[in-house]
């Protein structure tokens, strides 16, 4: 258990927040829920689900608004991912009419794709998606069905906002700032006033997980160039606090966003290594990469390390491409391969 797992805990004037413990063997980490009081309404930041994590947390944040005469009239969410999505519906069918759930637009199709698998529509699809950047069959197999099963995302109230689309709550206004690269719409919210920002996964104190930026079938071609320059949009603002989707809040901003930076470096040093006059697919890339800090092959992964690591390895060379480090052809069977520029 987490230390006040489930207790609010004012972090800043106005601000509360819960965690609850995440499991995914052999991980161990928390997931934050923040609540943002205004004079008469509140709005709650994402929601802290995890599997078999009972409601009390978030419930807890909603009596805390009520009773405060400052009830609940919405929820944001940095991003659809389950643990920051999984208890909107419950937060939003709480009361009567049921309260508003918004997203940044770009985030529909990782909406979407909570259903499915991973934006396709079956599993043979998805096994040939794998196939396609050169896995063996038994492997692409293997990765789809360790896959665990997403958390649908279900709201009857759902609102897509625009880039810089402002939320008020009470005299409070928050900036919905697009931070895309983890998912498609990631957004981060901003409050000018204060320099608060709520940054989802975009950026995570060490220690507590990291903004995994990966390709699917329904993301956009190069998301660890889109995650660069949304980290560079962040630091030309003046953010005094950052206020995590994991760990603790982060004062010193500007060392944050640069060693967010530095680690988009330092996991493109393999993959640079990797390229050379031979062409090679995403899937011999992969299994040239040191994973988990260098503790594990790709042939060692097991779960979701699977599809997160290969997403990760498509990522990292198409930015490679992108930077005119590599250069992109097809093999005869139009499996397409990487060699260096």
């Amino acid at each position: 258990m987490c230390e006040n797992e489930g207790e609010p805990v004012e972090v800043l004037p106005g601000i509360w927040r819960v965690e609850a413990e995440m499991v995914s063997r052999p991980y161990r980490i928390t997931t934050n829920a923040y609540l943002l009081m205004g004079d008469d309404d509140a709005l709650a930041v994402d929601t802290a689900w995890w599997n078999d994590v009972p409601t009390r947390h978030v419930d807890a944040l909603a009596a805390l608004a009520e009773a405060a005469s400052a009830p609940l009239g919405g929820i944001f969410l940095t991003h659809a991912h389950r643990d920051h999505s999984g208890f909107a519906e419950h937060l939003s069918e709480r009361g009567g009419d049921p309260l508003p759930v918004s997203l940044h637009r770009d985030e529909q199709p990782t909406v979407a794709a909570m259903s499915n698998y991973q934006g396709l529509p079956h599993r043979q699809a998805a096994i040939d998606w794998y196939c396609g950047f050169g896995f063996p069959a038994h492997t692409a197999a293997m990765i789809v069905d360790t896959k665990q099963p997403d958390h649908p995302l279900v709201a009857r109230v759902m609102r897509w906002c625009e880039d810089d689309a402002v939320l008020e709550v009470g005299r409070r206004r928050l900036r919905v700032l697009p931070t895309p690269g983890h998912t498609p719409g990631h957004a981060a919210l901003f409050e000018e006033a204060t320099g608060v920002l709520f940054s989802g996964d975009a950026m995570l104190p060490r220690g507590n997980g990291n903004p995994h930026v990966t390709v699917r079938p329904f993301t956009a071609h190069d998301p660890l160039t889109d995650y660069v320059e949304g980290l560079r949009r962040l630091r030309d603002l003046d953010i005094r606090v950052c206020l995590p989707g994991h760990g603790p809040l982060v004062e010193d901003v500007d060392g944050l966003i640069r060693s967010h930076l530095d680690y988009v470096d330092t996991k493109m040093t393999p993959v640079r290594a990797a390229l050379g006059d031979r062409p090679l697919t995403v899937y011999e890339i992969a299994g040239t990469i040191p994973w988990r800090g260098g503790r594990k092959s790709f042939a060692d992964l097991v779960n979701d390390e699977w599809f997160l690591a290969f997403g990760d390895t498509l990522a990292r060379v198409r930015r490679a491409v992108s930077l005119g480090w590599a250069v992109e052809e097809p093999r005869g069977d139009g499996v397409p391969t990487f060699r260096a520029a």
